[in-house]
């Protein structure tokens, strides 16, 4: 059972290095939506504090994912693997997200 735990684990960097390396700004729209999707879902209404401030991360992360994912729809328009990790990633919180006044 130990060799079989050491063999497994001394492969996981193998398995890493063979994950594909996203664009740089691919990857910083994944993690905006991401976020996005993580303040959007959360909600406080006994800490108006805290919720002004999840207020504040939903419109910077939201607003970020939102303006990156037109852009980098158009920018990788001719690749289908980048396409799905974009379309994949722009989950309803980015692509409903209105700025409020």
């Amino acid at each position: 059972m130990k060799l079989l735990l050491v063999l497994l684990f001394s492969c996981l960097p193998l398995l890493s290095g063979a994950q594909e390396k996203l664009p740089k700004d691919v990857a910083r729209f994944v993690e905006n939506a991401r976020m996005c999707e993580h303040f959007a879902g959360e909600w406080d209404d006994n800490d108006k504090t805290r919720q002004r401030e999840i207020t504040q991360a939903v419109a910077s992360s939201c607003g970020q994912a939102q303006r990156q994912w037109q852009r980098l729809s158009t920018k990788y328009a001719g690749q289908p693997a980048l396409q799905k990790v974009i379309a994949d990633n722009a989950n309803d919180a980015v692509r409903s997200f209105r700025k409020s006044s």
